[in-house]
């Protein structure tokens, strides 16, 4: 016998995050970070 928990579920129902719409965000207008230049220092 099965318990009510462990059902199926049904493959048509959206389950998860399908129902979610994604959010669009705006690109902003920032340039990028430039790389850091040198070693790098490491400490033991």
């Amino acid at each position: 016998m099965a318990k009510a928990g462990m059902r199926r579920p049904d493959p048509k129902d959206p389950h998860g995050t399908e129902s979610n719409r994604k959010t669009q965000f705006q690109k902003e207008d920032i340039p990028p970070i430039p790389n850091i230049q040198g070693k790098t220092k490491h400490k033991k």
